[in-house]
Parts: C-alpha cells; structure tokens; sequence
C-alpha cells in the first residue's frame, strides 16, 4: 500500500534553497577575515608558485600572487550570484526569467559592497572598489552561462 507524502513546510523548503547562499555568503565573510590578508596568503600561494614556476623573479610572484587573488574574487560570487539564481527560480520553470537574474546580480553586487566596507574595518585588510568591480563582474558572468544554457535547452528542445 501506497502511503501518502506528506507535503514539505514551506519554510523547510525555502531553507533548502537559500541555506546555501547563506552559507557561500558566510564562507566570503570568512575570507574576508585577517588570516586570508594578502600578507598571509603569501604563505599558501608562494610555495605553489614556486612549485610551479621555479624561476619566477619577484615581480612575477607578486603578479601571480595579485591573479589568484583576484581570481578568488571572480569565482566567490560567479558562486554566489549561480547560488542565488538557483535559490529564486526554486525549480519553477522556465528555467530563465530576468526577474531572477536581476535578484541574483543585486544580491550579489550588493553583498560585494557589503563585504568590502567590512574589509576597511579589518587591520590587515584594505577595502577596494576595484574588487567590488571584480565580484559584481564574477556574478555577471555567472548570470551570462546561465542564459546561454537556458537559450540552447530551449534550442534543442531538451526543456524538462
């Protein structure tokens, strides 16, 4: 015998959504702390530098060292703005809709600003708009892919 399901409580089910962006939004705080400082991430980066690249001059240490950084920019909110995205839609078709771009790139641009005022506050830290620019630029990007796929399922008819 069959039993019925028991419907889910909305806020269970919202949770499940927006618990992620919570949490990467609490991982990007985190990162944003004393011990991931440019100063002390020298420690972590420059071994893999040096690793890699065993010739590297200081200039170019200092050069890698600025890409990874500025690529761990980049990358937390392309996750962040992918995360709130998928949080908005909450399995509703279509699989696209502009309303839940644009919650996706404020939230996103938003929480940039937020974390970089929080960054002027931490001793090691220095806050940049350059780096607001690169995260709202990650969280763009992430909303480009996410079109795109949306456009060639639609084009190969292969929408569920």
């Amino acid at each position: 015998m069959e039993q019925a399901k028991t419907p889910e409580s909305p806020v269970l089910v919202l949770l499940s959504y927006w618990g992620p962006v919570i949490g990467w939004m609490l991982l990007i705080s985190l990162l944003s702390g004393e011990p991931f400082s440019a100063a002390n991430t020298n420690r972590y980066i420059d071994p893999i530098l040096r690793y890699f690249f065993p010739h590297l001059t200081a200039a170019g240490f200092n050069l890698g060292h600025t890409l990874i950084r500025k690529t761990a920019h980049f990358t937390e909110f392309f996750v962040l703005a992918s995360l709130t995205y998928w949080a908005a839609r909450r399995g509703r078709m279509p699989p696209w809709r502009a309303q839940w771009m644009l919650q996706a790139m404020v939230l996103a641009v938003l929480y940039g600003l937020v974390d970089e005022a929080h960054q002027a506050w931490v001793p090691s830290r220095t806050s940049s708009m350059a780096d607001s620019g690169i995260d709202a630029l990650g969280a763009a990007a992430s909303q480009a892919v996410i079109y795109l796929r949306a456009l060639r399922l639609r084009r190969f008819g292969l929408l569920r």
